[in-house]
């Protein structure tokens, strides 16, 4: 599934965003086929002209598998590029159309196909501008995709082993692109509506293995720029990105919800997922790759086997980014590390397996906290070679110069932790902390209501008193007692004689 989807993607991609067009059709289209050319697919399409209007049929596109020593062709539905007249064209397809994927080896019988069929209600699509900075503009109603067939060695598997159905709309959008200094650019501005999604496989070996996920997502919308060096080879990530492969993107969606179910013999497990919104944020250049995602107003609900009851649990946000350096420097360069779960929350039938009498608080729990870092690469994370040499051993990947935490916070059952901290890193000695990098700096805590959770814990049989005893010693040894009842403060310093000292007093 993972080749089919890479290879729809690139043909879809093809088809709805080319880079060069002109003020002809025929101009319009030898551009795009030598764009496609140039990334090392074969194209294969019977032209025919008539007037303004160029039509494009028996389309495909041979793309090289190289991790299977194979190849798969892709047939598009017809495409029709039609001058307007004031310098832009149309580009128009059937409402209906059939997309097929064929795997085999090079110049060989096919040993697989999967069939995809395409329908759209008001596709509008046009390109417009000058040779080097073309802007398309696309709408539709509703676009649909859905899985036809799939042929393994020759043999039609039986229509109900998978179900595919994915829909889109209303679309509207702009991808402008432009070409410079052998970049190619693509900027792109949509807005996808609703998406909706149906996915069911059978094993038909096994009547009683089988699953199911259906949901939608409401006001879907991606804004991003890709840029892609002339002649790029895909098989060569360092080369290309070398060359200024770059991508920023961002997704965002106003929430939506899922159902699931899967069978395995007698073990069912069946849920229903929902969230009030969410974004994803990918940026990746030679230079580093920053990711970043969070979503607003989870729940999820769900069975599983062996429990009676449902598992419920829901959370106000939730997030998680870093930012990290991809180029080997001989200077420290800035990255990030950052985490947050806000309000999490969870049935009562679930507190109860373990707190029947209702002991702990059960109040929203939140989790968090943010890392930035000053580090050295001391290698290209995107050279294979380079990496192959940090796996054997033969070089570090890089230093780690100084660490700053902030935000963080621990939240739950009627205790909280607070604090932040700044250490920088010594990468000439490795002797004092045994194989680490000698650290200088401080942490600092605020803890509250610790005692209490002790207590409770007590209470519940959970802890022994003895055993109490031993914690509650320890955290006396790390901690000095704040002004309001249950509350204490902790900082844990290292000098630069590789002293570690709590509050003031040598523990190391």
């Amino acid at each position: 599934m993972t080749r089919i989807s890479s290879v729809s993607v690139l043909a879809l991609a093809a088809m709805a965003g080319p880079g060069f067009a002109d003020i002809t059709p025929q101009q319009a289209w030898d551009s795009m086929e030598a764009y496609l050319t140039g990334f090392g697919y074969t194209i294969d399409a019977r032209e025919e002209a008539s007037g303004d209007v160029l039509t494009l049929r028996d389309l495909t596109l041979t793309m090289p598998v190289p991790e299977e020593d194979g190849e798969a062709v892709v047939t598009i539905p017809d495409m029709t590029y039609t001058a307007k007249g004031d310098g832009s064209v149309d580009i128009t397809m059937p409402e209906n159309g059939l997309v097929g994927i064929a795997f085999g080896p090079a110049g060989g019988v096919p040993e697989g196909r999967v069939n995809l069929s395409l329908s759209h209600s008001g596709l509008l699509m046009n390109v417009a501008g000058s040779e080097g900075d073309m802007t398309y503009t696309y709408s539709a109603e509703r676009m649909t995709m859905a899985l036809d067939s799939i042929t393994d060695g020759g043999e039609a598997l039986p229509e109900d082993i998978m179900r595919v159905t994915m829909s889109a709309g209303p679309i509207s959008g702009t991808s402008r692109v432009t070409t410079q200094d052998g970049l190619q650019s693509v900027m792109q501005d949509a807005r996808y509506g609703d998406i909706s999604y149906d996915f069911a496989f059978n094993n038909p070996d096994d009547p009683e293995s089988k699953g199911m996920f259906k949901g939608t997502l409401k006001g879907l919308t991606g804004t991003g720029t890709t840029s892609i060096p002339d002649n790029a080879d895909f098989e060569d990530p360092a080369a290309i990105f070398a060359a200024g492969m770059a991508v920023d993107a961002t997704v965002t969606h106003q929430g939506g919800q899922t159902e699931f179910n899967f069978q395995d013999g007698l073990d069912v497990v069946t849920g229903q997922m929902a969230s009030q919104g969410g974004t994803v944020r990918v940026d990746m250049s030679s230079a580093g790759m920053a990711y970043d995602v969070s979503a607003r107003g989870q729940t999820v609900s769900m069975m599983v086997p062996d429990v009676p009851f449902p598992i419920e649990a829901q959370f106000t946000e939730a997030g998680f980014s870093f930012d990290l350096p991809l180029a080997k420097s001989d200077t420290p360069v800035p990255a990030r590390l950052s985490i947050r779960l806000g309000d999490f929350t969870m049935a009562d039938m679930l507190w109860n397996i373990f707190d029947p009498n209702q002991v702990l608080p059960r109040d929203p729990a939140t989790i968090g906290a943010t890392l930035e870092a000053q580090v050295t690469p001391m290698v290209d994370f995107m050279d294979p070679e380079a990496m192959a040499a940090v796996e054997d051993g033969e070089v570090m990947p890089g230093e780690l110069n100084s660490v700053t935490l902030k935000d963080l916070i621990i939240s739950a059952v009627g205790a909280k932790i607070t604090g932040a901290g700044d250490f920088t890193f010594d990468n000439s000695d490795f002797e004092t902390f045994d194989g680490f990098p000698a650290p200088e700096g401080a942490l600092t805590l605020q803890i509250a209501g610790v005692n209490g959770v002790i207590d409770k814990l007590i209470q519940m049989g959970l802890v022994q008193e003895q055993d109490a005893m031993g914690a509650r010693m320890m955290l006396g040894m790390f901690t000095v007692p704040g002004a309001d009842p249950d509350t204490a403060s902790s900082k844990i310093e290292v000098n630069g004689e590789g002293h570690v000292l709590a509050n003031g007093q040598r523990i190391k």
